[in-house]
């Protein structure tokens, strides 16, 4: 805006003050040409004429420019050069050319010889005008510049008054940035008027949130304590009803029992979902040792794997000092679904195995069982349900393929030579 600001005002100055030039370049051209009709003189018939040369110092004062002239008494020339450019602008008082390959502006006075006569003595004086186009070129770029010049300063105050009044609303910015994504506390910082309604808003939008959060929170707090407490009482009772229904209804039974510790299962990992949800929020991150981790892992599962004649195999886990920048808690559920998995769909008498490596730059964990499998129509439903040929479905591959998404990672599964599962969870090391 401000280039095409100043060729405005440099074309428009530029037109004016080469008109008002011109027009100043007129009147002494005209003074001129009035000076030498009036040195004509007519005695006895004749024209006595001689050129008053000292009236073109008043051109020669005002610019260092050609001078050119003629004197014609009718058509006859009496003085001056011959080829000026008089006849193609007879009626013009004043008027531009090209004359000897040079811009040139011309005059023309006449007045008769006599009274009543219709001859006439006629003068035209040019001049070059070079040096006042010149002149009104650096006028108008100098103008031009100064207005470029204002402008920017125009700005510059203007950026400096904007930086300065937006302060607090910067101060308020930088406020919420450095807030963790729970905190919904009110913005207590002095403002100007101008944006107090802002702030205002603000907090009522903080504290619409804040008692959305505590009523969220309670409500999972409740529903964690009105659900599993059923449920554990179900499956307790069921145990319980197995050792003493006859032999024929214990299928029955065992098959409520099954039921019921899925939805005990399912219960968990709904909470534990939205519980990894809230923590991305927060952005929880740091620097976790995903060898020691899976090793952690392992020795709390082991007594489950004990309980299913399952054997759990850890390879190299503690030498690997294997890093990732990631959250330890949803890094842990990941692989602790992983693993679980594992044991539940494993034959008995047979092992778990759980490696961890380093592949291409990434952390791979790497779980493998001698299950059933997977089908392999089913393997892109795998990460909203847990699917296998039994029939059994879950959460758990949905939450580790949440936590690799949260962490950039990826999570890959497929079958085994000879039978079974393998999971690879990989995420790029720090």
């Amino acid at each position: 805006m401000l280039v095409i600001v100043s060729i405005a005002v440099y074309w428009a100055t530029n037109a004016v003050v080469e008109r008002s030039l011109r027009e100043g370049q007129d009147r002494n051209l005209q003074a001129v040409a009035q000076v030498i009709l009036d040195s004509a003189v007519k005695t006895d018939g004749s024209i006595n004429f001689e050129l008053p040369y000292q009236a073109f110092e008043v051109l020669a004062y005002s610019a260092p420019e050609r001078i050119y002239y003629a004197v014609f008494l009718g058509s006859e020339i009496l003085s001056g050069y011959e080829d000026i450019p008089l006849r193609e602008h007879a009626e013009a008082s004043s008027f531009g050319d090209i004359y000897r390959g040079e811009s040139t502006r011309f005059v023309v006075a006449s007045k008769s010889i006599r009274p009543g006569s219709s001859e006439s003595l006629r003068v035209v004086v040019g001049q070059t005008e070079t040096s006042y186009q010149k002149q009104s070129s650096t006028i108008a770029a100098w103008i031009a510049f100064a207005v470029l010049v204002s402008f920017a300063l125009l700005a510059l105050w203007a950026e400096l008054s904007l930086r300065h009044a937006l302060k607090p609303v910067v101060a308020i910015e930088q406020d919420l940035i450095e807030r963790s994504a729970d905190d919904f506390s009110p913005i207590e910082r002095p403002v100007p008027s101008e944006v107090v309604r802002l702030v205002q808003t603000l907090n009522r939008i903080f504290e619409q949130h804040r008692g959305l959060l505590q009523e969220n929170r309670a409500f999972i707090a409740e529903a964690t304590h009105q659900i599993k407490t059923p449920i554990a009482a179900i499956l307790m009772r069921a145990e319980l009803l197995e050792r003493e229904v006859e032999q024929q209804s214990r299928s029955a039974v065992r098959d409520l029992i099954i039921r019921a510790r899925y939805a005990s299962k399912l219960t968990t990992q709904l909470l534990m979902r939205a519980t990894l949800t809230y923590r991305e929020v927060l952005g929880a991150r740091e620097q976790v040792d995903v060898g020691a981790l899976v090793a952690s892992i392992l020795r709390t599962l082991d007594p489950v794997a004990e309980i299913k004649d399952v054997g759990l195999v850890g390879v190299d886990l503690e030498s690997s000092d294997l890093i990732v920048f990631g959250d330890r808690i949803a890094l842990r559920e990941a692989i602790t679904c992983l693993i679980d998995n594992a044991i539940d769909y494993a034959p008995i008498l047979t092992d778990v195995e759980v490696n961890v490596c380093l592949d291409d730059k990434r952390v791979r964990v790497t779980v493998m069982d001698r299950g059933p499998g997977i089908d392999t129509d089913e393997l892109g439903e795998t990460f909203d349900t847990d699917k296998r040929s039994s029939g059994h479905m879950g959460l758990g591959l949905s939450i580790v393929e949440k936590v690799a998404a949260s962490h950039q990672g990826q999570l890959c599964i497929s079958n085994r030579e000879g039978g079974g599962t393998q999971c690879d969870l990989l995420f790029a090391a720090s």
